[in-house]
């Protein structure tokens, strides 16, 4: 009994979105035949260039504090070796690997910013 319960309970929680859906949709919503629509850009960039500025412009916001968490614990690495040659070691190639990290970050901003604006200024 109380599968069957469960069972009924879950089926209703999953399809009242899609009746209550189509509820709304009305024949006011059908289209005419023979009546063309035009497609809408989902986006908010008009042009190739305005997109990959705005997705690199987006991966900087998400991962800088990635490269700043990753600063910081290169720091506690260096506190934490104590002299120790092994992990002077270890904490400076976090150091050397948090900035290449850092520098390809950055170069792919500078370098996408730069072919943006090329391209921009090429066909205007």
């Amino acid at each position: 009994m109380k599968k069957t319960f469960a069972t009924i309970a879950a089926t209703t929680l999953l399809l009242l979105p899609v009746i209550v859906f189509v509820q709304g949709y009305t024949v006011a919503h059908a289209q005419a035949p023979g009546q063309s629509t035009a497609l809408q850009n989902p986006i908010k960039y008009n042009n190739f260039t305005d997109f990959v500025g705005g997705v690199t412009k987006a991966a900087v916001q998400v991962l800088m504090p990635f490269v700043v968490l990753s600063f910081i614990y290169t720091g506690f690495l260096f506190v934490k070796a104590q002299g120790k040659p092994a992990d002077l070691d270890k904490a400076k190639k976090t150091l050397w690997y948090s900035m290449i990290g850092a520098f390809i970050l950055f170069g792919a901003w500078a370098f996408a910013s730069i072919i943006s604006k090329t391209v921009t200024s090429i066909t205007q």
